[in-house]
């Protein structure tokens, strides 16, 4: 521990207070992330950018399904168009290598935001170890998806809201508008949300002139509030991400399942390399941001998605109890930006330059979907959770995808049933929707039992999906 703490120091160590180590390392993974094709490996990502298309194109946000024949023209909250809509002007400019751009750039934001803040209470190889266990936590979710968007904005609010407590006031007035901006990129904006009322409650503890601090913290909170019915959904769209948080099918999506301490090294590092500078820092970070810790790492726990919340907000939390620190002359920015910005650009010109195909994950099954024949593409199909986006974005209406609070709590526990192997929940299906083809990863139980059913072929195989096709005509099914 004393190594640790040593290590950790915060004083100014001679030669080593150049920003340029930590500015290289969001550079690098910029770059990582930028030529990292694994950031498509989530089915989400085609019917998002299918979704700002379709904005595109009819210049208005739907409120009603467009794009799966289950709940075709069913009421659905488009809560992340903005996002969408950004994915589809970039993929329209530069295709899947512009969307990976934009993840890698995102993800490279937030470090530099960190980064920005935490050179003023770390020396840069603290500050560079914290920026690489950051980074560790946030890979896992690193996707070209709505959500990552948000993490620049995540971790500049969160500064925002930490230098309005250093210097004993509310944050600027203007700050509010931010949240306009993340209300419209995804519904974990209440988090933002949260946290105002959260650095409300620390100020009206620990200021003395409480009523000032009330006055001040309470027309922040009121205009962070208005910015974020600032949306084509209004108070539908403050009221959204509590209604999605009181499913009870959600632990049947893998990101709203608890952490599983097995299966997630990058996280247990996380946590353990957390805990190690909470020790150290322990006295000189305030008992109720302690309690601000813990209660994010419940969430981290509770929820896998919340994981990236803890890795942004509890670094720039503790990173406070280590500062602040001497600045000199040495670690002043100005000489660092060009250099960077050149990087920037070399990064971009050559990501643009060398086409990456996107490769066949468990999400996406694209060479199986290249393989269905034409006369089944408008025809009803049975298809895997995560297959719905890919099958969205290649024209075809899908029984089911990601959009799980759309579909609700019946239908998603009737299609777990399905993928499960219940027979007698596939006939029904089978019926009801007069389903004639199906496109199953081969790990779904349903797979299995689909080899032995009468009436039911399989047309193609690989190890990412199984397509299978019912030799039963559609007026013989009912």
């Amino acid at each position: 521990m004393k190594q640790f703490e040593s290590f950790a120091s915060t004083r100014p160590v001679a030669g080593d207070r150049s920003f340029a180590l930590p500015a290289l390392v969001c550079l690098a993974f910029f770059a990582a992330i930028a030529f990292n094709t694994a950031v498509f490996n989530d089915g989400d990502t085609s019917w998002h950018l299918a979704a700002g298309r379709l904005i595109l194109h009819q210049r208005s946000i739907p409120s009603t399904d467009a794009f799966s024949f289950t709940f075709a023209g069913k009421p659905w909250v488009a809560h992340e168009w903005f996002a969408e809509v950004i994915m589809a002007l970039a993929f329209r400019a530069a295709g899947w290598s512009a969307l990976a751009l934009i993840t890698g750039a995102c993800v490279a934001g937030t470090l530099f935001i960190v980064a920005l803040d935490g050179r003023k209470c770390l020396n840069p190889l603290p500050l560079v170890a914290v920026l690489l266990v950051i980074a560790m936590a946030l890979m896992p979710f690193t996707l070209a998806r709505p959500h990552v968007l948000t993490w620049p904005i995540l971790a500049l609010w969160t500064v925002i809201l930490l230098r309005a407590r250093d210097r004993h006031r509310a944050p600027p007035l203007a700050a509010a508008l931010l949240m306009g901006l993340w209300a419209n990129l995804h519904a974990s904006f209440l988090l933002g949300l949260l946290l105002v009322c959260y650095f409300a409650l620390e100020a009206f503890v620990y200021e003395h002139d409480r009523a000032t601090q009330v006055k001040h913290w309470g027309l922040f909170g009121l205009l962070s509030v208005a910015a974020a019915l600032a949306t084509p959904h209004g108070v539908e769209g403050l009221l959204f991400p509590l209604q999605v948080g009181s499913m009870r099918s959600l632990p049947l999506i893998d990101e709203w399942q608890a952490t599983d301490f097995r299966h997630s090294p990058a996280f247990d590092a996380a946590l353990v390399t957390g805990a190690a500078a909470l020790t150290v820092a322990r006295k000189r970070v305030p008992l109720l941001r302690l309690l601000l810790i813990a209660v994010l790492t419940y969430l981290a726990i509770r929820h896998v998605r919340h994981q990236p919340l803890l890795a942004i907000v509890g670094a720039l939390v503790l990173i406070r109890g280590f500062g602040p620190v001497q600045q000199s002359p040495r670690s002043r920015l100005a000489p660092v930006y060009p250099a960077l910005w050149a990087g920037v650009a070399a990064i971009c010109i050559l990501r643009l330059s060398v086409a990456v195909p996107r490769p066949d994950s468990e999400s996406n099954p694209l060479t199986a979907i290249s393989h269905i024949p034409a006369t089944l593409r408008n025809q009803p199909v049975l298809n895997s959770y995560s297959f719905g986006g890919p099958l969205i974005l290649d024209g075809i209406r899908p029984f089911i995808d990601g959009r799980g609070d759309m579909y609700g709590d019946a239908f998603m526990f009737e299609h777990r049933r399905i993928m499960e192997g219940d027979v007698a929940a596939f006939r029904d299906a089978v019926r009801r929707w007069r389903i004639r083809w199906v496109i199953i990863s081969p790990l779904d139980p349903l797979a299995s039992k689909l080899v032995k059913m009468p009436g039911w072929q399989q047309i193609y195989s690989d190890q990412w999906a199984v397509i299978y096709v019912n030799d039963a005509k559609p007026a013989e099914q009912g």
